[in-house]
């Protein structure tokens, strides 16, 4: 009969046969091409910054880093396909909000927050109250005002049904005891088309989306959901202004990775990624979409989805917002 210690070296042979592929791969990572998987189609202001972010971390990681786009149900076709890739740090996703709202709306989601890790925060950028130009207000007091005086009868756009701006127009409705009613399009374009027609009257979108459209007076912007104003568009006043202290609502991006990768390459993506958001010209790019540099690393990171988690679980809970399956 084999002894107690010849069986405790044989068990601790077993687990560093079985650990040595990932201390190998952590330490020769990155060795091949690394995919960021973007949830939407090319073009937009999560795709453009991650393909700003892609290039500096191609050129500090030494491999090429290749952004992949996978629209589709909301964001959740990309995230399934990153949460059950190989947790090895090949391939990443890049997402907003819907990482976090989705999983509080749908009975049965497809991922947890759980099933992913940040690897840091990116940036963040203001969202915009905007209306159609004919509507009769000039800033958000007069908006809720004439909301109010006309019950259901003003409409809000938004990119479907769980996404950011559908989640505020709802917080707007149960801060200002509003009766705004939802009108759900498949994207953010259509969201505003239907506000440039008069199709719905208002909408809550990134300043980055609708700026071209403020600049030309085919819209009015009543209000960025910021403490601050935006840059971009500094005669806009903030809802805290106009009185409307709880409508802060900045959108972000945020960099993932399976749940289990090693936290070896964990750590070598996350320095990567802060000293990519350092880069004067990075910076410079990522502000030329109206985004804002606003790194945090993981473990920020974490703290602060899980601040939005708290924010957003009782507005759908109020508001009923349900994805149905």
């Amino acid at each position: 009969m084999m002894n107690t210690k010849k069986i405790g070296t044989m068990l601790i042979g077993i687990v560093m046969i079985l650990s040595a592929p990932f201390c190998w791969a952590s330490e020769t990572y990155p060795s091949k091409p690394i995919q960021i998987i973007c949830p939407f189609p090319p073009g937009g202001d999560i795709d453009l910054g991650a393909r700003i972010v892609g290039d500096k971390l191609q050129e500090i990681l030494g491999q090429p880093i290749l952004v992949v786009n996978k629209p589709g149900a909301g964001s959740a076709l990309a995230t399934s396909f990153v949460i059950g890739s190989r947790p090895d740090g090949y391939t990443l996703l890049t997402n907003s909000a819907p990482m976090v709202l989705l999983p509080i709306i749908m009975p049965q989601p497809p991922y947890r927050i759980s099933d992913v890790v940040p690897v840091g925060r990116l940036v963040t950028y203001n969202n915009l109250v905007v209306v159609n130009k004919n509507l009769p207000v000039k800033n958000m007091a007069e908006f809720i005002a004439y909301a109010k005086k006309n019950p259901g009868t003003l409409s809000y756009s938004s990119a479907g049904v769980g996404t950011t701006g559908h989640f505020v127009g709802e917080l707007i409705n149960i801060e200002t005891k509003s009766d705004l009613q939802h009108i759900p399009y498949p994207g953010v374009n259509p969201a505003i088309t239907a506000v440039l027609g008069n199709n719905a009257q208002a909408c809550f979108v990134s300043v980055f989306t609708c700026l071209p459209h403020i600049k030309s007076g085919s819209v009015k912007a009543l209000a960025v959901l910021s403490a601050k104003r935006d840059p971009e568009v500094p005669q806009v006043h903030t809802a805290v202004e106009d009185g409307f202290s709880d409508l802060i609502v900045p959108s972000y991006h945020i960099l993932y990775a399976p749940a289990k990768i090693p936290t070896p390459i964990l750590s070598k993506l996350e320095s990567a990624l802060e000293k990519a958001l350092n880069d004067k010209e990075v910076r410079k790019k990522i502000e030329a979409l109206s985004l804002h540099d606003a790194f945090l690393n993981s473990q920020d990171t974490k703290t602060f989805l899980e601040n939005e988690t708290k924010k957003w679980t009782p507005v759908a809970r109020k508001a009923n917002i349900v994805i149905k399956q």
